[in-house]
């Protein structure tokens, strides 16, 4: 199970966002109000991601990110803030964010910027400006050009007779792909597949 911890200074929210993990089999093994109660429930419960406010008293959530990362470059940080300008987004991704989204985002997209963080790609919300110095795409290593192909289908929702139509292959061999893929993925179907894939924005 994914262990987290949740950062935000505003106590609703915050509490918004324990309520959504938990409900999503995600175990909230801490809470902070600021970047230095962060940094301290962090070393001391060693959480898998961590959920960042940017703007928080004492120590913002960026300076706190890249001290967090800096110690524990394993720790997944999906920044979640009202921010929505390329210099913040710029600046989270510089200190070792894995993930940014606003606090418009659907709980859907929370989720998935958590899955995504933690498969290893980069996640940029919707609404959210990609930097110029960071990719619009994140390669998911082990692919072949084929299986990508087949991937870049899969991720559209389209079923294995229209891929296989538009990449003249049998319905058979498609099928031989699409689980070469999943696998490759740790996708447990079709559509946890198609998730990863658009999370990972392949």
């Amino acid at each position: 199970m994914t262990r987290a911890v949740v950062v935000d200074d505003h106590p609703i929210f915050r509490k918004g966002l324990v309520a959504l993990l938990r409900a999503s089999e995600i175990e909230v093994v801490g809470e902070a109000q600021n970047g230095h109660q962060a940094i301290a429930v962090v070393q001391e419960e060693l959480p898998d991601v961590v959920l960042m406010d940017v703007s928080m008293p004492e120590l913002g959530g960026i300076d706190a990110t890249a001290r967090l990362v800096g110690e524990q470059p394993t720790l997944r940080v999906v920044v979640i803030t009202m921010f929505d300008d390329e210099a913040t987004v710029a600046q989270a991704l510089e200190a070792g964010a894995s993930a940014y989204v606003t606090k418009q985002a659907s709980p859907a997209q929370i989720l998935a910027a958590i899955a995504a963080a933690e498969s290893g790609a980069l996640f940029i919300g919707a609404g959210v400006p990609r930097p110029a110095s960071h990719p619009t795409a994140v390669e998911i290593p082990g692919l072949t050009p084929r299986e990508r192909a087949v991937a870049d289908l899969l991720q559209r929702g389209l079923p294995n007779p229209v891929i296989a139509e538009r990449l003249h292959l049998s319905t058979k061999t498609v099928a031989n792909y699409v689980s070469i893929v999943m696998l490759k993925l740790g996708a447990a179907d079709r559509a946890d597949a198609a998730r990863i894939l658009r999370a990972g924005q392949l």
